[in-house]
């Protein structure tokens, strides 16, 4: 677990843009990256910003470029990048880890941000009764896993990416059909009661917001809408509620 080490002021958060090739919805991020408010300090994407990223320069495609190179000129222009991986996100920090982002990790950051102590997380580890996902993300997180498949023929490992690609959009649906109330309890309580205020997720495509209170401690989770399902945001900043905001109006 790393840490989450950017300077005080607002913050965007967003997850699961699932950007594929030939998709509109591509030049639609660039553009929001470009007129991005300019008053944030940072963005925060966590994870799955594509249908599938694969730490490896000659697994990138023309969408994955495009999008890169957007943020790259955003983070030049100030603004910090942060990123944790999804399940559609493998071995990027290889790629990108230091170069593109400037907080990183697999699986979850903590620290402050707008004047609270914040998660954030993907999600994907929160239903721990998912235990097929589970496995299958010890194995394809694995440095053995990625070691192997690096030695593999590159015209291989492109076929291999394409059809992790397109498994993934059908698998374990019956863990996708609901948001996971009580497995969120149990996750969000104990990091609460530690002193946590802030608990931003991914991977539900569910934009909520839950309230809970925990060893004298009050905090909340927020959960990230699809980006796709209507280009909306979470917003947070320094003596303020959070709230989710649309990259067209910045309205909530």
């Amino acid at each position: 677990m790393a840490s989450l080490k950017i300077p005080d002021g607002p913050i965007a958060l967003l997850g699961d843009a699932h950007l594929r090739e030939d998709d509109r919805e591509v030049e639609s991020f660039v553009e929001f990256l470009e007129t991005l408010p300019s008053d944030l300090r940072a963005l925060a994407i966590l994870g799955d910003l594509f249908a599938v990223w694969i730490g490896s320069a000659d697994l990138e495609k023309a969408h994955h470029a495009r999008v890169v190179t957007a943020l790259r000129r955003l983070r030049a222009r100030g603004c910090r990048l942060v990123y944790v991986e999804g399940n559609h996100d493998f071995d990027l920090r290889r790629l990108h880890g230091g170069s593109l982002f400037d907080a990183f990790d697999e699986s979850e950051l903590d620290g402050p941000l707008a004047g609270r102590r914040a998660h954030l997380a993907h999600g994907d580890l929160v239903n721990h009764h998912d235990r097929q996902y589970l496995a299958w993300r010890a194995v394809s997180k694995s440095r053995p896993f990625f070691g192997a498949f690096g030695l593999l023929p590159a015209g291989m490992r492109r076929r291999i990416a394409a059809g992790l690609e397109r498994s993934l959009a059908r698998t374990n649906l019956e863990y996708r059909r609901g948001f996971p109330i009580e497995e969120c309890s149990v996750y969000a309580r104990p990091r609460i009661a530690a002193g946590t205020e802030l608990i931003v997720l991914g991977h539900f495509h569910e934009e909520r917001r839950l309230d809970y209170e925990a060893g004298g401690r009050r905090g909340s989770v927020f959960v990230l809408p699809a980006w796709r399902a209507g280009h909306r945001y979470l917003r947070v900043e320094p003596g303020s509620a959070p709230v989710f905001v649309s990259a067209a109006t910045r309205a909530s």
